[in-house]
């Protein structure tokens, strides 16, 4: 599973529009205000934006290369622990099996496709809260599904639609982003406060 920090420089992105033009980013130069360098065309001086703020340029990540076959929840037992993750059921869904149009269970619908991101992570862009990065193996609630928690509100015991326990309650150490912890896991994982994990 991906460890995802909100601080992570996960998005390799070489070019994108900014104040209505196309723009070309040839590092990721960072001044002492924390911007990174964008060049609006080739002969302007460049000129600078901050930093964090390069997903609303560009499409973040790359496109998943290798295609797999989704596969049931009743089948989710055999390929748990293989990295495919790609469970899909009508109800269930995980983050590389979500398709164009999904509409997630708090009415959110899937913008576009999803990419790949920093170690294996998935990006998937929102109609309202726009890319948001994910670990492959949660289990998402898609429209329909009325068994499921948002990050903020699972409790320790809580069984994902997948298997994992949550091992304690979940906290907020920054805005938009939970942290929990999985079985008996010392490590946390983070994900966007705004996605709904299916329950068992």
């Amino acid at each position: 599973m991906s460890i995802i920090r909100p601080e992570s420089n996960v998005y390799i992105i070489l070019s994108g529009h900014c104040k209505g033009q196309k723009c070309s980013i040839p590092s990721h130069e960072v001044n002492r205000f924390n911007q990174i360098r964008v060049f609006l065309n080739e002969t302007d001086s460049p000129i600078f934006i901050d930093k964090g703020k390069l997903a609303l340029l560009s499409t973040p990540g790359w496109l998943e290369t290798t295609f797999n076959k989704p596969y049931s929840l009743k089948e989710y037992t055999i390929h748990k622990g293989d990295g495919i993750n790609m469970l899909r059921d009508n109800l269930v869904a995980q983050p590389r099996a979500l398709e164009k149009g999904d509409v997630l269970a708090t009415g959110e619908t899937v913008f576009k496709e999803t990419r790949v991101g920093f170690n294996s992570s998935v990006l998937v862009h929102l109609d309202k809260s726009g890319w948001i990065e994910l670990a492959p193996r949660f289990p998402i609630a898609l429209f329909g599904n009325n068994n499921f928690r948002l990050p903020i509100n699972l409790v320790k015991g809580d069984k994902l639609a997948t298997g994992e326990f949550i091992f304690k309650n979940p906290y907020s150490s920054k805005i938009c982003w939970i942290n929990i912890c999985f079985d008996k896991s010392e490590y946390e994982f983070q994900i966007p406060s705004c996605v709904p994990l299916a329950l068992a």
